[in-house]
C-alpha cells in the first residue's frame, strides 16, 4: 500500500460508457457513475481507492460527453478533447489534498512550480445534486501530467464516501519521466515527503499497481 496524500487518479478512458463495463469485466469492481462535468465536456466513473493511509481516495474513469460535443477541445476537462473521441486509456494526472490550497499555491509559485490559479469546479451527480469543489490547476499539466494538481472538497462529501463504490486497492505508484530529477524536486516543492519511486522513460507515465478481487493489475 501507499502512505501518499492521493485524492484521486484520472484514468482517461474512450468510449467511457462501454469501458466502465469493461473496467467490471476485467477487475471485478463495477465503477459508478459519477456524473456530468457541466461545460467541461466530459463525465466520469468512480470506484474508490484504498491508499493505505486511510484517506479518502478513489479512481476516477474520465471520458468525453457525447452530449457536449460543442464543447471545443482545449476547453474539456485537462484538455482531453485533443485525444479526440478515441483516446487511449492511461493514467493522464493525478490529485493531491494538500490543505489550504490559498496558502500551498502561493509558496509553490514562489518554488517556480506551476500550479495554477485556485478555481471552482462542478459536477452535476445522477441524483439532481451539484457537488462543488476548489482545484489549483495549471491548463498545461506540467511535467506531463506526473505533478499532481490541488483540491478541496471544502463542505462536499468526498466522491469516495458513496456507500455504492466498490473498492480497489492501491499496491503502488511510481512514474517514468524524462526529467526525473526535476519531478522530484516538483514533487518535493508541493511539500510530498513521501515521493514515489521516479524511473528514468522516454514519455511521461504514471504507473498504478492495483489490487482487484480478479488479481493484481497494472494501469499506466
Amino acid at each position: 500500500m501507499t502512505t501518499l496524500p492521493v485524492d484521486h487518479l484520472v484514468f482517461l478512458v474512450p468510449h467511457i460508457d462501454d469501458y466502465a463495463d469493461e473496467f467490471a469485466r476485467v477487475t471485478g469492481v463495477a465503477p459508478v457513475f459519477g456524473g456530468v462535468h457541466a461545460g467541461k465536456g466530459t463525465k466520469n466513473y468512480l470506484v474508490r481507492l484504498d491508499a493505505g493511509d486511510g484517506n479518502p481516495a478513489y479512481l476516477e474513469l474520465l471520458g468525453l460527453d457525447d452530449a457536449q460535443t460543442y464543447v471545443p477541445a482545449d476547453a474539456t476537462m485537462f484538455r482531453v478533447g485533443r485525444y479526440g473521441p478515441d483516446p487511449r486509456p492511461h493514467l493522464t494526472t493525478w490529485a493531491i489534498h494538500p490543505g489550504n490550497l490559498t496558502s500551498i499555491t502561493a509558496t509553490a509559485t514562489a518554488r517556480g512550480i506551476r500550479v495554477g490559479a485556485v478555481e471552482e469546479w462542478s459536477r452535476n451527480a445522477p441524483d439532481g445534486s451539484v457537488l462543488e469543489w476548489s482545484v489549483a490547476i495549471h491548463p498545461d499539466l506540467p511535467l506531463g501530467g506526473l505533478q499532481p494538481f490541488l483540491i478541496d472538497w471544502g463542505t462536499t462529501p468526498h466522491p469516495s464516501t458513496n456507500p455504492r463504490l466498490g473498492t480497489i486497492t492501491l499496491a503502488g505508484l511510481r512514474f517514468e519521466h524524462p526529467r526525473p530529477e526535476t519531478l522530484a524536486r516538483a514533487l518535493a516543492g508541493l511539500g510530498l515527503s513521501d515521493i514515489p519511486p521516479i524511473g528514468l522513460g522516454l514519455v511521461p507515465t504514471i504507473i498504478a499497481t492495483i489490487d482487484t478481487p480478479h488479481g493484481r493489475l497494472e494501469l499506466r
